[in-house]
Protein backbone atom coordinates (compact mmCIF):
# COMPACT_ATOMS: atom_id res chain seq x y z
CA UNK A 1 0.00 0.00 0.00
CA UNK A 2 1.68 3.64 -0.76
CA UNK A 3 1.96 6.16 2.11
CA UNK A 4 0.24 9.90 1.48
CA UNK A 5 3.85 10.47 0.92
CA UNK A 6 4.34 8.72 -2.28
CA UNK A 7 0.72 9.76 -3.49
CA UNK A 8 1.57 13.18 -3.32
CA UNK A 9 5.21 12.56 -5.02
CA UNK A 10 3.30 11.08 -7.58
CA UNK A 11 0.67 13.22 -8.25
CA UNK A 12 3.79 16.54 -8.38
CA UNK A 13 5.96 14.25 -11.09
CA UNK A 14 3.31 13.90 -13.16
CA UNK A 15 2.04 17.30 -12.55
CA UNK A 16 6.03 18.32 -13.82
CA UNK A 17 5.36 16.64 -17.31
CA UNK A 18 2.85 19.33 -18.38
CA UNK A 19 4.88 22.85 -16.93
CA UNK A 20 5.33 23.96 -20.33
CA UNK A 21 1.96 22.64 -21.83
CA UNK A 22 -0.78 25.06 -22.63
CA UNK A 23 -3.30 23.93 -19.59
CA UNK A 24 -6.81 25.27 -19.67
CA UNK A 25 -8.46 25.49 -15.63
CA UNK A 26 -11.56 26.77 -14.77
CA UNK A 27 -10.65 29.82 -12.81
CA UNK A 28 -7.78 32.56 -10.63
CA UNK A 29 -7.24 29.73 -8.01
CA UNK A 30 -6.64 27.21 -10.00
CA UNK A 31 -4.17 29.43 -12.09
CA UNK A 32 -2.56 30.41 -8.84
CA UNK A 33 -1.94 26.46 -8.01
CA UNK A 34 -0.67 25.74 -10.83
CA UNK A 35 1.70 29.07 -11.02
CA UNK A 36 2.92 27.87 -7.33
CA UNK A 37 3.93 24.49 -8.98
CA UNK A 38 5.74 25.66 -12.22
CA UNK A 39 2.95 26.20 -14.65
CA UNK A 40 3.52 28.91 -16.87
CA UNK A 41 1.16 28.87 -19.88
CA UNK A 42 -2.31 28.45 -18.47
CA UNK A 43 -5.32 29.69 -19.59
CA UNK A 44 -8.50 30.32 -17.75
CA UNK A 45 -12.03 29.73 -18.93
CA UNK A 46 -13.32 33.04 -20.46
CA UNK A 47 -16.69 32.99 -17.61
CA UNK A 48 -18.08 35.99 -19.99
CA UNK A 49 -18.68 33.60 -23.00
CA UNK A 50 -19.66 29.94 -23.59
CA UNK A 51 -17.44 27.31 -23.84
CA UNK A 52 -17.58 26.86 -27.82
CA UNK A 53 -16.80 30.44 -28.08
CA UNK A 54 -13.84 30.06 -25.95
CA UNK A 55 -12.57 26.98 -27.67
CA UNK A 56 -12.51 29.08 -30.96
CA UNK A 57 -10.55 31.43 -29.54
CA UNK A 58 -7.76 28.92 -28.07
CA UNK A 59 -5.10 29.06 -31.04
CA UNK A 60 -3.12 26.39 -29.71
CA UNK A 61 -2.41 22.82 -31.13
CA UNK A 62 -2.21 21.20 -27.86
CA UNK A 63 -3.77 21.59 -24.25
CA UNK A 64 -4.63 19.70 -21.36
CA UNK A 65 -7.79 20.60 -19.82
CA UNK A 66 -7.59 20.14 -16.52
CA UNK A 67 -10.86 21.46 -15.21
CA UNK A 68 -11.51 20.18 -11.45
CA UNK A 69 -12.90 15.91 -11.32
CA UNK A 70 -15.78 16.85 -9.87
CA UNK A 71 -19.37 16.62 -12.02
CA UNK A 72 -19.52 19.93 -12.99
CA UNK A 73 -15.71 19.74 -13.84
CA UNK A 74 -15.84 16.98 -15.72
CA UNK A 75 -18.84 18.44 -17.67
CA UNK A 76 -16.79 21.32 -18.96
CA UNK A 77 -13.77 19.01 -19.55
CA UNK A 78 -16.61 16.87 -21.87
CA UNK A 79 -17.50 19.35 -23.81
CA UNK A 80 -14.34 21.54 -24.24
CA UNK A 81 -12.94 18.66 -25.63
CA UNK A 82 -15.49 18.50 -27.96
CA UNK A 83 -15.31 21.66 -28.92
CA UNK A 84 -11.75 21.87 -28.84
CA UNK A 85 -11.24 19.28 -31.14
CA UNK A 86 -13.50 20.05 -33.60
CA UNK A 87 -12.01 23.06 -34.11
CA UNK A 88 -8.52 21.40 -34.55
CA UNK A 89 -7.32 21.75 -31.76
CA UNK A 90 -5.56 18.08 -30.09
CA UNK A 91 -6.59 17.23 -26.17
CA UNK A 92 -4.76 15.05 -24.18
CA UNK A 93 -6.93 12.74 -22.74
CA UNK A 94 -4.30 10.47 -21.84
CA UNK A 95 -3.21 13.13 -19.74
CA UNK A 96 -6.20 13.61 -17.87
CA UNK A 97 -7.06 10.61 -16.95
CA UNK A 98 -3.38 9.77 -15.67
CA UNK A 99 -4.27 12.91 -13.16
CA UNK A 100 -7.73 12.11 -12.58
CA UNK A 101 -6.03 8.76 -10.62
CA UNK A 102 -3.82 10.73 -8.83
CA UNK A 103 -5.87 13.26 -7.72
CA UNK A 104 -8.52 10.82 -6.21
CA UNK A 105 -5.71 9.36 -4.79
CA UNK A 106 -4.56 12.45 -2.99
CA UNK A 107 -8.21 13.01 -2.25
CA UNK A 108 -8.42 16.45 -4.39
CA UNK A 109 -11.19 16.59 -6.45
CA UNK A 110 -10.20 20.39 -7.19
CA UNK A 111 -7.37 21.60 -8.92
CA UNK A 112 -7.09 24.51 -6.56
CA UNK A 113 -6.63 22.47 -3.46
CA UNK A 114 -3.10 21.55 -5.46
CA UNK A 115 -1.83 24.65 -3.14
CA UNK A 116 -2.05 22.78 0.45
CA UNK A 117 -0.13 20.04 -1.33
CA UNK A 118 4.03 20.72 -0.28
CA UNK A 119 5.97 21.27 -3.16
CA UNK A 120 9.57 20.19 -1.39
Amino acid sequence: MRTLREDREALLEELRRYTDEFVIVEGRHDTEALVRLGFTRVIEINKGKGLYEFSVDVDDARVLVLTDFDPEGERIAKKLDEYLNGVGCRTDRAARERLRALFRRNKLTTVQGLRNVDVK
